[in-house]
């Protein structure tokens, strides 16, 4: 069957119910992740609402209406990073990173995550951080920067904050984080090889070899592929476990007990210490790179059911159900709730204004409105410290 969206769609109710779902690969339990069963249930709801944007989207792609099909589906363990992490931390994000940016949004009364993200599948004119001209994780109260990520191009974006936080500090300036924020930067496997990503992590460690505060924590999400490329097995490792003054931590990105304990354990390293750290999360990819491609060219159908099955859907079911937090009914139940919710929303956002014509992208457009003003300041505040 080529739609694979819908056979993972309907796999999980299927393997739930049966009770046919994937071992761990992690032996971290729940009593040494930190998490409580109210929690577990909260990342939850966000990999599912996550996972039905994916799905929600390949669906109204078919019918001509929606324009954007990269999601984050086997990335959802991501959502920890959106819990572990204070607004106050700058994240700069790579394209699969849906999970984060719902949990993050619950830190923050009154967000919509779920609207935003549909007026973007819309190109609406109302969309908050873009304008409806890309579908790309943003948000100012947030604190997420817009990025358009395929190259790497934010790490060295990212490293540049990490660097500002205690200089903007020592000038006096008007900081936007404050003095023990860290900053967070995700990225994928094969982004990881791009000398955009090479020059960013080595300036890291260059930085922080000599002992300067660099609170930064690289995030590489690793499904063991780039498009239609294997990455070689134990690239990541090799190449960034052991770089000079930068902490390595490996973790399950499909058991939410697993990557929950390492993200903190990240977290606290690099807050404390203000030291850099390389978090490399193990993932898959499921539905392929977008809704365009067909992995079936690439991939042997045999291995894209092998990966199916590793869906961290089906892991977080499969952690509930054995902590005795929710039913295997009580679980679908949740994922076919929030199913329904993805679609209403979806009916509302698909009314709203929408970009049809070069001018109306143009006025989406805006430049620095304190440009001058700005860069005076600066100028002031660092003639009054030479």
């Amino acid at each position: 069957m080529f739609n694979r969206a819908e056979v993972i769609d309907k796999n999980f109710t299927r393997f739930v119910l049966d009770g046919r779902l994937p071992e761990s690969r992690s032996s971290t339990n729940l009593h040494e992740s930190g998490l409580r069963p109210a929690e577990v249930m909260d990342l939850f709801e966000s990999q599912v609402m996550s996972r039905h944007l994916d799905l929600i989207a390949r669906i109204l792609k078919n019918q001509n209406l929606c324009y954007y099909t990269i999601g984050s589906s086997g990335h959802e363990g991501n959502a920890v990073l959106g819990k572990v992490f204070r607004l106050t931390d700058m994240a700069f994000l790579h394209y699969r990173s849906g999970g984060f940016m719902i949990q993050r949004s619950k830190q923050l009364p009154g967000s919509t995550p779920i609207y935003d993200m549909m007026l973007s599948f819309f190109a609406s004119i109302e969309e908050p951080i873009a304008g409806g001209r890309h579908k790309v994780f943003g948000s100012l109260p947030l604190l997420v920067p817009p990025q358009t990520s395929t190259i790497a191009s934010h790490l060295p974006k990212a490293v540049g904050a990490a660097l500002s936080i205690q200089r903007a500090h020592a000038l006096q300036l008007d900081a936007l984080m404050p003095s023990d924020a860290v900053v967070t930067c995700s990225f994928g496997d094969a982004s990881a090889n791009h000398s955009t990503a090479v020059g960013a992590i080595n300036m890291a460690s260059w930085v922080a070899y000599q002992n300067l505060p660099l609170p930064l924590v690289f995030v590489c999400e690793d499904n063991g592929i780039g498009i239609s490329v294997q990455t070689p097995n134990n690239w990541i490792e090799q190449s960034f476990g052991s770089r000079p003054a930068i902490k390595y931590i490996a973790a399950d990105g499909l058991n939410l007990f697993d990557v929950y304990a390492k993200t903190r354990e990240a977290e606290e390293y690099c807050r404390t210490r203000r030291r850099p750290v390389f978090l490399h999360v193990k993932t898959v990819r499921l539905m392929g790179h977008a809704g365009s491609d067909m992995e079936n060219t690439y991939r042997s159908f045999s291995d894209i059911e092998a990966n199916e099955f590793q869906d961290p859907l089906l892991h977080t079911a499969r952690l509930i159900i054995e902590n005795g937090f929710a039913s295997a009914k009580e679980v679908v139940g949740l994922y076919e709730s929030v199913r329904e919710q993805v679609r209403a929303v979806s009916e509302t956002a698909i009314k709203r204004p929408q970009l049809s014509d070069p001018k109306e992208v143009r006025s989406t457009i805006t430049a620095c409105r304190h440009k001058e003003g700005a860069a005076c300041s600066v100028r002031r505040t660092a003639s009054a410290s030479v």
